[in-house]
């Protein structure tokens, strides 16, 4: 299957004649563009004669041009010196930035059709092919391309200072920078979610990480009036409305479960589910995600609803890249700097549960009780702990009460540890934590704690 390869002859000569004629034109020019970006090869090499001459500190101009092409032994192979000349003619210096732009889309459109050219060839050179590596290919091919597109030049002082102060007007009225968590304490350490950081919450299993990420995604799209979306790999989404009704109305989950209502349950049913119903929450539930499938449907939803304040992703582990990966170890690396990657392009925040490994056990003596997780504790991967801006993990004393110990109390204290913030200070909020309504309320209870401290 030949396919035919786009280019604009117009823009290729309109960037070439603006470089002869204007000094500004070769600095972005030589700073932006590559030999590539030019279709045409006597054009590719006109641009290498060029980059040559800004690279020695000459300035450039026919004359200059003229010599060093002769002295690549090609200046009669793209036509003399008439060609040059020709190109210069009606030229627009001003328009240099939107031809150079026209001239990296239509490169990026030459290398997704090569690539498919390439897949297709493959595809059918190959008796026994796995549809779904093809697939996958051709999304972190299209992911790739269209990451190069968005690539940000420099920013001046200027300009960052414009947006910070913007921030700080902001402040003064909301009192925090980023979206509301729900919980004052929370707030008080972190400043609300901000956008583009990654936020991590690990804890093992059943200790309530998806009931807080559920309780986190409610408070946030209530008080911010703004969408939410939830990514469920492991629970359906009509499990976790249940569980936010149960949270938000204060009906017992067995209740909820057995739809066993008497008239006061109903009633409450009926009003936690109209105030849910209200809030722009987005449930995504579909099981065996990819990473590309989540950045995909992501930026398809930031499309939709520009005001995503918060991604919630429930839970890491489950997360694959598919295809052939070397080890775990690896793939969960690539989940976590992708979930990054993710967070700062649509600059929201990206919250990612993450399952401890038992080590935070191991260490712990007859009485079983005391001992905190820590960042050693995340499993799988030592990159979570890199990417992450913000690591926090759930500690319960009566989790690991047994026997005698065990504690039947349906509230129960918990410890709400942030135990790496890339932007400011640790600390330690406490929380109870209602098990049979899958609630967790704030006590505005916190402590800060300093570097060096344990």
């Amino acid at each position: 299957m030949a396919l035919e390869y786009p280019y604009s002859e117009q823009a290729e000569r309109a960037v070439l004649g603006s470089m002869i004629m204007d000094g500004d034109a070769v600095i972005i020019g030589v700073t932006t563009l590559y030999d590539d970006d030019f279709y045409n090869p006597k054009y590719q090499k006109i641009y290498k004669a060029i980059q040559n001459i800004y690279n020695r500190n000459i300035a450039v101009d026919i004359t200059t041009l003229t010599n060093e092409l002769d002295d690549m032994k090609c200046l009669e192979e793209i036509g003399g010196v008439p060609t040059l000349v020709d190109i210069t003619e009606n030229v627009v210096i001003n328009n240099t930035q939107y031809y150079i732009d026209v001239l990296k889309d239509k490169t990026n459109l030459r290398r997704f059709a090569k690539f498919l050219e390439q897949t297709y060839n493959d595809f059918n050179q190959k008796s026994k092919g796995d549809v779904n590596e093809y697939l996958n290919t051709i999304e972190q091919e299209t992911l790739i391309i269209t990451r190069s597109r968005h690539i940000g030049g420099f920013q001046t002082a200027e300009d960052v200072i414009n947006r910070l102060s913007e921030k700080i007007s902001k402040n003064t009225y909301s009192g925090i920078t980023g979206a509301d968590t729900g919980y004052p304490a929370l707030n008080s350490i972190i400043q609300g979610w901000q956008p583009g950081d990654l936020i991590i919450l690990a804890a093992r299993p059943g200790v309530g990480k998806s009931a807080l990420a559920l309780n986190f995604a409610y408070n946030t799209a209530k008080k911010t009036g703004k969408t939410v979306g939830f990514f469920s790999l492991e629970m359906p989404a009509e499990h976790m409305i249940q569980r936010m009704i149960a949270a938000c109305g204060l009906i017992a989950n067995d209740k909820l479960k057995s739809l066993n209502f008497d008239s006061r349950d109903l009633l409450k049913f009926q009003t936690a589910a109209k105030d849910l119903s209200k809030l722009k929450i987005f449930i995504d539930d579909t099981p065996g995600l990819k990473l590309l499938d989540v950045q995909d449907k992501a930026r398809k939803l930031k499309t939709s609803s520009n005001d995503l304040c918060l991604i919630i992703i429930d839970y890491l582990n489950l997360l694959s890249i598919g295809g052939k990966n070397e080890s775990r170890q690896q793939e969960v690396a690539q989940i976590s700097r992708g979930l990054k990657a993710l967070a700062r392009e649509l600059k929201v925040p990206v919250i990612a549960l993450a399952q401890l490994s038992r080590d935070v056990e191991k260490r712990m003596g007859k009485s079983n009780i005391g001992v905190r997780p820590n960042l050693s504790d995340l499993r799988e991967s030592g990159a979570i702990e890199q990417d992450a801006d913000i690591v926090m993990f759930i500690y319960r004393e009566d989790y690991y009460k047994k026997g005698d110990e065990e504690v039947t109390d349906d509230n129960v204290p918990v410890e709400l540890i942030i135990d790496k913030h890339r932007q400011g200070a640790r600390g330690k909020i406490d929380l109870v934590f209602s098990k049979s309504h899958s609630r967790f309320t704030g006590t505005n209870q916190y402590s800060l704690r300093r570097e060096g401290d344990k």
